[in-house]
């Protein structure tokens, strides 16, 4: 596909309906966002059974209301991963615990030995790519990885307003970095001049260790992303370009 050159583009051409078909969308995914955590948790009956151990990661409030509405009406076990540095695990897990959920607070050192007795892992994500891949909180790489090897199945609770058109991502140049702080307090680095510390808030997962995305318009496998992705953005959006194709991962 050639697209136009903005050079050749007559800007000063009037577009009077174009202020009410931004608005018309804006609201409409206004609307997606009040109903989305409903339209997802209604869902569990399919994927959540009985007397079932389920390992999830982070603190996502999708993944929560998912696990919160299966808990009303069947019995099953969580095992929430801390999530260290920022421990945000520590509030998943609490408020599981409110819900009357039987849940269990492990350290992310723990995550191996553990998953022998998940029967599937169910985590939530910052965006997800068009190649099915996930960018997500750090630390889910290796959860996916753990549950890979132990043939535990991989859910993602997301709504499909983080779809990204991107195919490749390079974690050194998107990647987010937060402070050391976190775990190297200030008066201890001073004292650590040759020691390089870095903080990634964000894993790449690559769609092989995907099992099945849950999504506000229903369960999708991630080969089927690219055509959500082709319902949720315009072709010339969706276009891989020579320099993404090749991007190392």
């Amino acid at each position: 596909m050639t697209l136009e050159d903005p050079q050749d583009q007559d800007f000063m051409t009037p577009f009077n309906a174009l202020k009410s078909s931004v608005l018309e969308q804006i609201a409409d995914l206004i609307e997606e966002l009040k109903v989305l955590h409903k339209s997802i948790s209604e869902q569990y009956k399919e994927h959540i059974h009985a007397n079932e151990v389920i390992m999830t990661l982070g603190c996502s409030r999708t993944v929560e209301e998912f696990l919160k509405e299966a808990g009303r009406k069947r019995k099953f076990g969580v095992i929430v991963v801390e999530t260290a540095p920022s421990l945000e695990g520590h509030t998943t897990a609490l408020n599981l615990s409110k819900a009357g959920i039987d849940t269990t607070l492990i350290s992310d050192s723990a995550i191996f030995a553990m998953m022998s007795r998940v029967n599937k892992v169910i985590i939530g994500t910052h965006a997800v790519m068009a190649n099915g891949g996930l960018i997500a909180t750090s630390g889910t790489h290796m959860l996916a990885v753990a549950a890979k090897y132990h043939s535990v199945p991989v859910m993602v609770c997301t709504g499909l307003y983080k779809l990204c058109p991107l195919y490749a991502y390079d974690q050194d140049t998107y990647n987010d970095y937060g402070s050391p702080n976190a775990y190297l307090a200030f008066k201890e680095a001073e004292h650590l001049e040759q020691v390089h510390s870095y903080n990634p808030n964000f894993d790449y997962i690559p769609p092989e260790l995907v099992s099945l995305f849950v999504t506000n318009i229903g369960a999708h496998n991630p080969s089927y992303i690219y055509r959500l992705l082709q319902e949720y953005y315009y072709p010339e959006d969706t276009l891989e370009d020579d320099d993404n194709a090749t991007t190392t991962l």
